[in-house]
């Protein structure tokens, strides 16, 4: 018997950024159009390509280098300082390289990370939401800090793997997403998540940076 799928096309991501929704979610069932299908940061006017990595995908896993989450001291939020600051240095380089502050969103899912980030954040046009908040929306580039840092491998409310596919969907042309993979890795969808970025060349560790300039 010939099983046939129902396959939709999606007129937003580049392929590799629609690659691992498309399987956990759609079951493999979303195509890119060929208008968008392998467009990058690169083909924006304006953008200097020299000092950008224009790769679709980036996984910054920060395990090892104790950016332990905080509660937020007015209530029950959570943030985590160095994930945001690393962050908000990738903002200012995009920025540096011409991409417009209107093109570039910055995900958390707490709204204690989202106030950190506001209040650091060096252009007041790029836009900084909680997953719920951004819902619907789209930016040429975005930017997930996923927050969640633990001895206990807690992931909260990240556990939501609907809210996950939103954020990760967010993005036309660039997604860079930093967490604690000793963390997330004991959940089951980002423990899929890290092996996929790892198989295509997306993953990379916070030691190839040089995670001590992120102390607060």
């Amino acid at each position: 018997k010939l099983v046939t799928r129902q396959l939709t096309i999606q007129y937003r991501m580049h392929q590799k950024i629609m690659e691992f929704p498309s399987e956990h979610f759609y079951a493999g069932t979303l195509v890119a159009d060929p208008s968008v299908a392998g467009h990058t940061l690169a083909d924006l006017p304006g953008v200097q390509t020299e000092s950008l990595d224009t790769q679709p995908v980036l996984f910054v896993d920060t395990s090892g280098a104790d950016w332990t989450e905080e509660l937020d001291p007015n209530g029950e939020s959570k943030l985590n300082p160095r994930e945001a600051l690393w962050i908000l240095k990738q903002v200012d380089a995009l920025l540096d390289a011409g991409i417009q502050p209107e093109q570039i969103a910055v995900i958390a899912p707490y709204s204690a990370q989202v106030r950190f980030l506001r209040d650091r954040c060096s252009n007041t046009s790029v836009e900084i939401d909680t997953v719920d908040g951004f819902q619907g929306r789209e930016k040429e580039v975005v930017l997930i800090s996923l927050v969640r840092s633990n001895t206990q491998g807690e992931v909260g409310f990240l556990g939501d793997t609907r809210r996950m596919n939103v954020a990760m969907t967010r993005a036309k042309r660039r997604l860079i997403v930093i967490g604690d993979g000793s963390t997330l890795g004991r959940n089951s969808f980002f423990k899929e998540w890290i092996q996929h970025t790892e198989n295509q060349g997306f993953y990379k560790s916070i030691w190839e940076f040089n995670p001590w300039e992120q102390d607060p």
